[in-house]
Formats: C-alpha cells, sequence, structure tokens
C-alpha cells in the first residue's frame, strides 16, 4: 500500500495552525525568508549580555526536504507500505517494535552497554534501544525533532540541488515548528510512565491505552530537566538508586549526534496516522471521552530555489555537515594540524 502524500496546499495547510504573518503558509522570496528567519530563530534563543548565548526549550521543529511528504516515523512506512497488519494473525503494530527491540537486545554489545550503564533490559531499556536503531537504519516509532531551527534547515536543505523552482507544492520544502506551551498535552514520556523509565509495555497494555486519548504522542528529551522533576514528585518511597538512574539520559547511548543536533524524539504510537493528523482537530470526530486534546502546531513552506542562500546563512552560525555529523577522527586530526601550524 503506497503512503499518502499532499497532493497541493490547500489540502495540506487545512491541518495546520494558521500564522496571520504567512497566510498561505508559503515563503518564496529572500527577504521574507530573512523576515520570519529572525523571527522564528528567537524562539528558543536567549541573550544575557548581548554576546553570550543560552538556549531554552519551548519550541520544537522539524525540516522536510518536500513540503508534499507527511509526518510518518520509519517503523509506519514499513507497517503500511508492506501491509504488515497482514502477515500474521494477532500481530500489531506495538508488538511490532516490541519484536526489534527484544531482538536487538540479545546482541552482546547492546548487553554489555545496558550492564555498564545499570539499566534493568527488562523494563528499562526500550527507549534508549529504540534511540539506538532510529539512528542507525532501524524502522522506529520515533521521530527526530530538534530545538534549534539551523539544524531543522539544514536537514531540510541538505539534499535540495536545484537552480529554480516551481509555485507547486512539489517546489517547497516545509519547517515544522511546535510551540509547547500550546501543547500542555504533549508530555514528556517519563509522565505516561511509572515512577521509573518508560517501557514499551505501558503502551500495550490495554488499561492504559484505553484510558488514554485514542490519539496521542509524547516527546523524549535529554536536554529538559523533566525527569529531575518527575522524580522530585514521586513517593518517598522510590529507591536512591532508581532516582539516581530518572537523572540519565536515555537517547544518548551511542548517539553523541544528538548533542550537536540539539536533537529530541516523538514517539507516535499510532500504526498508520502521521503526526501531524494526530495533532489536527479533525481528531474531533472521535467519540468525546476519548478526544485528542493537542492542538494544530505550525508549518512553513519554503521555495526550494533558496537552498543554497540558507545553507550559507546557517553555516555562519557553523551549521553544516562536520557540525551536524562530527567525525572525530578528522576533527581532531584537524587539531593537531592546527596545534603543529602555530609552531612555526
Amino acid at each position: 500500500m503506497p503512503l499518502k502524500f499532499y497532493t497541493d496546499f490547500n489540502e495540506k495547510n487545512q491541518l495546520y495552525e494558521p500564522d496571520d504573518k504567512y497566510p498561505d503558509y508559503k515563503i518564496s522570496t529572500i527577504e521574507k525568508f530573512n523576515e520570519w528567519y529572525e523571527e522564528i530563530y528567537k524562539c528558543n534563543t536567549t541573550r544575557n549580555d548581548g554576546s553570550d548565548t543560552e538556549r531554552t526549550y519551548g519550541y520544537f521543529f522539524r525540516g522536510m526536504t518536500e513540503a508534499k511528504y507527511k509526518l510518518y516515523n520509519s517503523s509506519q512506512r514499513e507497517w503500511v507500505i508492506n501491509n504488515m497488519d497482514t502477515w500474521k494473525a494477532g500481530f500489531n503494530y506495538l508488538q511490532f517494535i516490541k519484536n526489534m527491540i527484544d531482538e536487538a537486545k540479545k546482541k552482546p554489545l547492546f548487553k554489555r552497554m545496558l550492564s555498564y550503564y545499570q539499566i534493568n533490559p527488562e523494563n528499562e531499556s526500550d527507549f534508549p534501544i529504540l534511540s539506538i536503531l532510529q539512528h542507525y537504519g532501524a524502522p522506529t516509532p520515533l521521530m527526530d525533532w530538534t530545538y534549534n531551527l539551523d539544524v531543522a534547515l539544514y536537514f531540510a536543505t541538505e539534499n535540495i540541488n536545484v537552480m529554480s523552482a516551481s509555485d507547486s507544492i512539489d517546489g517547497y520544502f516545509s519547517i515544522y515548528m511546535i510551540r509547547k506551551d500550546e501543547n500542555e498535552s504533549l508530555r514528556n514520556i517519563f509522565e505516561t510512565s511509572s515512577p521509573y523509565f518508560p517501557s514499551l509495555d505501558r503502551f500495550l497494555d490495554e488499561k492504559f491505552m484505553m484510558s488514554s486519548p485514542r490519539y496521542f504522542a509524547c516527546y523524549i528529551s535529554d536536554f529538559e530537566s523533566n525527569t529531575h522533576d518527575r522524580v522530585d514528585s514521586v513517593q518517598s518511597n522510590v529507591p536512591a538508586k532508581e532516582a539516581l538512574k530518572a537523572h540519565r539520559p536515555i537517547t544518548t547511548y551511542y548517539n553523541q549526534n544528538i548533542i550537536p543536533q540539539e536533537g529530541l524524539f516523538i514517539f507516535n504510537p499510532s500504526p498508520n496516522i502521521p503526526l501531524e493528523e494526530i495533532f489536527s482537530n479533525r481528531m474531533q470526530i472521535i467519540p468525546s471521552s476519548r478526544i485528542s486534546s493537542l492542538c494544530p502546531f505550525y508549518c512553513y513552506n519554503i521555495k526550494k530555489d533558496l537552498a543554497d542562500y540558507i545553507r550559507r546563512k546557517i553555516n555562519k552560525n557553523n551549521i553544516n555537515n562536520s557540525f551536524i555529523y562530527p567525525e572525530l577522527r578528522s576533527f581532531l586530526q584537524q587539531v593537531k594540524e592546527n596545534v603543529f601550524n602555530n609552531c612555526l
């Protein structure tokens, strides 16, 4: 079964939050892009004394090379394209994900990693394993987002190679933006779990799913202090060892690229509903007890012939291939050469 695409902007724009400054959701000129960029760039950036820049985490961004693409994650693409719901009786989407995790846990390398970080393989390792699978090409229900607008623009323009672009949807790429304070129901995954690490079994639990909104999503981040807040708010009988673990990251094991990319994941447990539809008011058609309280987010469609200009602009902030995909051997070789050259 083929994945669905947007055929035009009229179809796509119904799903997103309107922005009065960009009523047609399009950015087609350098002047309009610069105006938009200066406004949006400030969202997660604060300055203390006019020179030092600090990051805040109120907005999530994602860049897509094609405006016509819907926001399916990689396991949804596998599930839908291959009609996997017909493969075996009683076999469902989350069981497919669980099987992927369980198979990875058998590998000696991951066993050693879990042991080293004192992660219980039974009930604490699911999302750390998924974060590793995500970054090494296996299908997962996670979708990469970032706190950094420049990083989203890098991924949106990385493979665009055109000198001109049409006015149709094929001539645009997209930047998506979620404002957290407008989406209070988009919770950190720890808030959906027990006082310990989140587990996929939680979402396989029929009682949990029946008590949750029919359509929901949650995010996973190592940059925020939610895990610390969670430990402080749970019962006082939480073992000290478990409280210590809760301060540890769950996405950056074997994934150091997440750090320069300022990356986070959004977990979508649906087998076939793209993320923007989970956030859409279209979901109001379901029974009132199961209505999603997630609000539509923003989408800005940018003309592809601006891609080269944008790549040069974000490179001024050191957002380029060597930063996004750090290769430490060549990086340290450059450090060595610079030191030797400065000795002359």
